[in-house]
């Protein structure tokens, strides 16, 4: 925490930030702004605005309430702005079994500074792909998007908003089903575009699970871990940046240009158009479901359960639950989550 940053407060003070415009919470006798981060909220910003302007350090100890893991805490820290007064300061009684509070067991920042530019922290580590591997899947917050590179030039290249895919691929997908019509009646091109819409279920948990999670397999080195980072590393170290939660049309092309080379050894003309088309169609759709997860909300139960599904693999187990839109894949491979919520 930067000490630059410290201020004291009393607790009346904090209690007026009770709204979702400006929104603290104190945690033993510690200040915290949660305003840029209880939409992004893992339970939902209901739970949070429950106890907006309150002490809420019991609350995150209460398992019946909303059990939080270690990572909650480290969240926290990023969102650290000072400290209760002196006189309205409390004693809190430590943790039943434990020895320590929570938030001590937050070791104190090895890896990247959020608040610089990652890119060339990245290019000049020296870190072990363990050390790499356990610190890279440890969620942070930023209010702010995260900044890649100094030149501005080359860091507008690593930010995509969430409207660029539809804008981007939509076309791209209208195409290829009007070029199919040159080879294949309307009723074909049907049958071939919602197989490749179904096919891409299978695709989005592959390529999430054996590319995005090739994890512990990567090479040892820092160049290895660079690739990794850039490729989904980022995405699990800061999982609510809104600006890289969609794949960048740069990647998502190259990509498609891989599988399409493939589907044209599997498939003739019109048909190849047509399952092309499903998948840009099944890619769309998950691009646009995924930045929902991590920012949208609903009273709808069960997409309610599947934001829980996947923001459970970002903050709880990145070894299971690879399944975005669905974990219908999880459950054929046996991948779902085996532990308790």
């Amino acid at each position: 925490m930067d000490d630059a940053k410290q201020r004291e407060y009393s607790r009346a003070e904090v209690a007026r930030h009770d709204n979702a415009k400006s929104l603290w919470v104190i945690r033993g006798n510690q200040v915290f702004d949660l305003t840029t981060f209880h939409t992004d909220h893992p339970g939902g910003s209901e739970i949070l605005m429950q106890f907006a302007g309150q002490d809420v350090t019991e609350v995150m100890r209460d398992g019946d309430t909303h059990i939080h893991a270690l990572d909650a805490y480290r969240v926290l820290k990023d969102l650290y702005i000072g400290e209760v007064m002196a006189d309205d300061r409390q004693t809190y009684p430590l943790p039943k079994g434990s020895s320590k509070d929570e938030m001590e067991c937050v070791e104190e920042e090895k890896f990247l500074d959020i608040h610089k530019p990652l890119f060339m922290q990245m290019w000049r580590s020296n870190f072990t792909k363990e050390f790499y591997i356990r610190e890279v899947h440890k969620a942070h917050h930023l209010p702010e998007p995260a900044v890649f590179f100094e030149n501005p030039i080359l860091e507008k290249f690593t930010r995509t908003p969430w409207w660029v895919i539809p804008v981007y691929w939509l076309p791209i997908m209208v195409t290829l089903l009007v070029l199919g019509t040159r080879y294949e009646p309307a009723n074909v091109l049907f049958v071939g575009f919602v197989f490749g819409l179904i096919s891409w279920t299978l695709l989005e948990y592959s390529i999430h699970r054996f590319v995005f999670h090739y994890d512990e397999n990567i090479p040892e080195g820092t160049l290895a871990q660079v690739a990794h980072f850039l490729l989904h590393g980022v995405h699990h170290f800061l999982p609510m940046d809104p600006l890289r939660l969609v794949m960048p049309p740069a990647l998502s092309t190259f990509l498609a240009l891989n599988i399409l080379a493939i589907l044209s050894c599997i498939f003739t003309l019109g048909m190849l158009h047509a399952v092309a088309a499903g998948l840009a169609a099944g890619y769309i759709l998950y691009d646009e479901c995924h930045y929902w997860l991590h920012h949208g909300s609903t009273t709808n139960k069960q997409l309610t359960k599947l934001k829980t599904y996947h923001l459970r693999h970002h903050y709880k187990d990145f070894k299971a639950g690879f399944g975005i839109t669905s974990d219908f894949w999880d459950n054929i491979f046996g991948t779902q989550f085996t532990t308790p919520e």
